[in-house]
């Protein structure tokens, strides 16, 4: 049978049969038409209604669900920053440096009389066999060994071999060292490898030089020979290092665009983040958001705050690519705001001590030297005291590594360190009342430096104009 149509028995009435004389059809079949009639123009009108129902609701929640305003923000700012993704198409290090990498850890091993080195899961096994400083410590050691004939070997809990075997690790040939539960693994290394003197890396905790040194091994402190092979970056590492920090400012530089008024602190953390994620960059993002008087506590603390007009927004941020990280510092106004004459001349305090330190980061120039021709410009502005810390780190694998600029350290500089220069004056609104002025303030410029035998070059390409132009 075909489908029940009662369309069509609707018009059977009106047909006449060729085979028989016309006659009215009977009550009961018009009965049927007229139920099953109207029985389907009901279900067809409530379901027309459902659907206008069901449509309006969605555009009345479609009307009510608006971007959030860190959307509207982030939205704003990748117009501008979608054109500067491709300073991250930069190539992660590869094996053949790697392996260089540990050739010449064995030559300074060499001609510091130590056996071998020692690290833990940190920035140096990162360093030299791309073992993560990621990997989770725990009371059983799993220690990265490399020895002064540039042999690779590592000491690991029995029961954990396979996970181990599965890190990335780079070598040319390597040797395992197991220990079992029911043994003492420092035991175990002085027995497999006859080790009588070791040095330990500068992240190696307590209980592993103990353990090691209670064996009888002779065990030494990384020293600065051995610490400054990864504070001198090769090219691959500068790449990587100018890709990531000149994205971080054009970030920083296409928010200051849009930021506004009356934005909170949340609203450019969550944009900010979302930026950085957009670009694929995100898994290391960090950030300092400070308005005003917050900005006098140099890393913040506090939240919730609102911009306001007539006040600095401090903004310090990074995140890493390929393991290698970006740090940032702007101190700027939206466009519609302004300050006081005279926090813009501190603005531009901060900026001359800034340029009198980069101008200073060559080569064989003493890291003190370097913080004390930064801060000589803050004190002959009457600034001195608010100047409260260093001037700056090295900056690679890890956000803060050696050196260090500050007032006592005679070390000197090497060509292809990268350095912050990060000058800044911070008034706390206590103290603001001293100088006469109403409320706190902090103002702080950062941009990573490359040591070269002529003067620092900045790593994110070019150093703020204004706080307009960061």
């Amino acid at each position: 049978m075909g489908a029940y149509d009662p369309e069509k028995e609707i018009r059977q009435p009106l047909l006449r049969s060729k085979s028989s004389p016309s006659k009215p059809p009977s009550s009961k079949i018009r009965r049927k038409s007229t139920v099953s009639t109207r029985a389907f123009a009901l279900v067809l009108l409530a379901a027309i209604l459902a659907f206008l129902s069901s449509l309006t609701l969605l555009l009345a929640i479609s009307g009510l669900v608006e971007k959030s305003p860190a959307q509207d923000l982030e939205a704003c700012a990748w117009d501008t920053l979608k054109s500067h993704v491709s300073l991250l198409d930069v190539p992660r290090i590869g094996q053949e440096e790697f392996l260089k990498r540990q050739s010449i850890l064995a030559t300074a091993l060499n001609e510091a009389g130590v056996d071998a080195f020692i690290a833990e899961p940190s920035a140096s096994s990162s360093y030299y066999a791309n073992i993560s400083s990621a990997y989770d410590l725990s009371e059983r050691p799993f220690l990265m060994i490399l020895d002064r004939t540039g042999k690779f070997s590592y000491l690991a809990p029995k029961f954990e071999l396979g996970r181990i075997a599965g890190l990335d690790m780079v070598f040319t040939e390597k040797t395992v060292i197991e220990w079992a539960e029911e043994e003492s693994p420092y035991e175990v290394l002085k027995r497999e490898t006859g080790y009588k003197k070791v040095m330990l890396d500068e992240h190696v905790r307590f209980m592993i030089a103990a353990g090691v040194q209670a064996t009888g091994i002779d065990v030494v402190p990384m020293s600065q020979a051995i610490q400054s092979l990864r504070a001198v970056k090769t090219d691959a590492e500068l790449a990587i290092l100018r890709g990531i920090n000149e994205f971080t400012l054009e970030l920083v530089r296409s928010l200051q665009k849009c930021i506004d008024i009356g934005m909170t602190q949340e609203t450019i953390d969550t944009a900010a983040s979302n930026l950085f994620s957009r670009a694929g960059v995100g898994e290391g993002y960090w950030a300092i958001v400070l308005f005003g008087e917050q900005a006098a506590s140099p890393h913040g603390g506090s939240s919730g705050k609102t911009l306001q007009d007539g006040e600095f927004l401090l903004l310090d941020i990074g995140s890493k690519l390929h393991d290698y990280g970006s740090d940032v510092t702007r101190t700027i106004l939206p466009s519609k705001s302004k300050v006081s004459n005279e926090l813009m001349e501190i603005w531009k305090t901060v900026h001359a001590s800034q340029g009198a330190a980069i101008a200073l980061m060559r080569v064989n120039e003493t890291c003190s030297v370097v913080d004390a021709a930064s801060r000589k410009v803050i004190v002959d502005a009457g600034y001195g005291e608010f100047f409260t810390h260093r001037l700056g780190h090295g900056l690679g694998l890890e956000m803060h590594e050696h050196p260090y600029l500050n007032g006592a350290n005679s070390e000197k500089l090497k060509i292809g360190e990268v350095v912050t220069n990060e000058p800044g004056i911070y008034v706390t609104s206590e103290q603001a009342k001293t100088l006469g002025k109403g409320v706190g303030f902090g103002v702080r410029l950062e941009d990573p430096v490359l040591v070269t035998a002529d003067g620092g070059v900045t790593m994110t390409g070019s150093r703020a104009k204004s706080p307009y132009e960061p």
